[in-house]
């Protein structure tokens, strides 16, 4: 698994919410956040592996999140970040 342990959860892309890791390649993992549905996926060949776990994160990170991906992907999805 390209992330490898600390990256079994990641924060989703779009809503910040829990996004687990559906499948595990060798340089790259794909996720479906458990909130608002997205998939996406992580390349971790340039970084390598995150050295501390991904999930949880702060609620001062995930407004961060939440404002970049309203930014680039417009309006989110409701979810239960938003709660």
């Amino acid at each position: 698994m390209a992330g490898g342990v600390n990256a079994a959860i990641v924060p989703c892309r779009k809503c910040a919410g829990p996004a687990h890791r559906t499948s595990e390649g060798t340089e790259d993992d794909y996720y479906m956040c458990s909130e608002c549905g997205d998939k996406f996926g992580i390349d971790w060949s340039v970084d390598g592996p995150p050295q501390s776990p991904c999930w949880p994160i702060s609620e001062e990170e995930a407004k961060k999140i939440r404002k970049m991906a309203t930014q680039f992907f417009g309006v989110l999805p409701k979810s239960g970040a938003d709660k």
